[in-house]
């Protein structure tokens, strides 16, 4: 569709509807993190970002972490992996507002999930998990620079509105990476904690 197309229709948007949309993607935006998100600092920060009052932390909601020596770990960690693809899974959908960020959050989902299948079966290494993760980076990096270039087109309203709840959300997934390298990594015993004891991943 051209972008005349686009300006011709949302051209005659009322701000009424435009506030509407804007309003739609938030509320499914929030309903996502809610459900996905589980580092409690990052959520924190992503809600106070977007206005939202933050989920109960785990001690409040009832929920312990599982012990690192009976594989508890392991699991929080392919359990964070999992939230986040499904993070993305949204943010891709074909109904997103750029199709060309949408094919570089499917590309990170994809990484996502290899490396979470790798972890779970014991058979990745540091070296392809590094790999991995940096890939994912790479995915978000290109994908906020598309939106931003997609921001600067002669788009209507409701388009760039949506465009940049997108990138919104892509900066608040790409803030949950260091975290997670960090996590992943301590799995293999590369950790400045010396109180972190590696899970047995061959």
């Amino acid at each position: 569709m051209s972008s005349r197309r686009w300006r011709g229709r949302d051209a005659r948007m009322t701000d009424e509807q435009v506030d509407m949309l804007v309003a739609r993607d938030r509320a499914a935006i929030a309903a996502v993190l809610d459900r996905e998100l589980s580092t409690q600092a990052g959520l924190a920060r992503i809600y106070a970002a977007h206005g939202l009052p933050a989920p109960p932390g785990q001690e409040e909601a009832g929920l312990a972490r599982p012990a690192a020596d009976d594989g508890g770990e392991l699991q929080a960690v392919c359990d964070q992996i999992a939230m986040l693809e499904t993070t993305l899974a949204h943010a891709s959908r074909p109904e997103a507002p750029s199709g060309q960020a949408g094919m570089y959050l499917s590309a990170a989902s994809r990484f996502l999930y290899e490396l979470r299948s790798g972890l779970a079966e014991r058979t990745m290494t540091a070296a392809d998990a590094s790999r991995l993760l940096t890939s994912v980076r790479h995915d978000f990096d290109e994908a906020e620079r598309t939106l931003r270039g997609e921001q600067r087109l002669p788009v209507g309203p409701g388009v760039l509105a949506r465009l940049g709840e997108l990138r919104d959300l892509v900066g608040d997934l790409s803030g949950q990476l260091p975290a997670l390298d960090q996590d992943v990594m301590r799995l293999f015993g590369h950790s400045d904690d010396p109180a972190s004891v590696p899970l047995p991943l061959h």
